[in-house]
């Protein structure tokens, strides 16, 4: 028998399920842009690489709480997080166009910068897909949306921290 491993950073529906999950989290008076969405996405899929993130101590803490494996204590190795960002951009975007193409997405606040679902897309992130998160990775992407990069936290900050950078197209 042959197996194969399957990887959730390259499965373009993993990544409308975990998008869809982070902005049904994410307040939608302040909602985020393209590049934070994105990094966030990148740590939902990669939780490990949290640890090698630049984090205030009082975040560190509660991230600490969540008990994410360091990447070494996990089966899968990891290359570096910049490298695997990239692997994963066109993923990332086609996801995007995706959840932008079923009208899913707000394309007005797309216009200004930001990304907010629609009303009917709202309905069906909090309905069907959000539901589909484990209890560890409601808790993890509750702590990337509120403390690890808040819409109110400057995304300078949020690129310096993680070493992360992505260019919206």
């Amino acid at each position: 028998m042959i197996g194969r491993l399957w990887y959730p950073q390259l499965d373009i529906y993993d990544a409308i399920r975990r998008m869809a999950g982070l902005l049904t989290l994410w307040s939608p008076v302040k909602p985020p842009s393209q590049e934070r969405l994105f990094i966030a996405d990148f740590y939902l899929a990669n939780p490990p690489l949290l640890h090698n993130t630049h984090m205030p101590s009082e975040v560190r803490r509660h991230f600490r709480d969540l008990k994410v494996p360091r990447p070494g204590q996990e089966f899968v190795s990891y290359p570096s997080a910049p490298i695997l960002f990239q692997k994963m951009d066109e993923v990332q975007r086609q996801a995007f166009r995706t959840l932008s193409g079923k009208g899913l997405i707000d394309l007005d606040q797309l216009e200004q910068g930001t990304v907010r679902p629609s009303a009917g897309g709202a309905e069906l992130f909090e309905s069907k897909f959000l539901s589909l998160f484990s209890e560890s990775e409601h808790q993890l992407a509750s702590f990337l949306v509120s403390e690890f990069a808040p819409t109110d936290r400057e995304i300078a900050a949020v690129r310096r921290s993680t070493g992360l950078r992505r260019l919206v197209r």
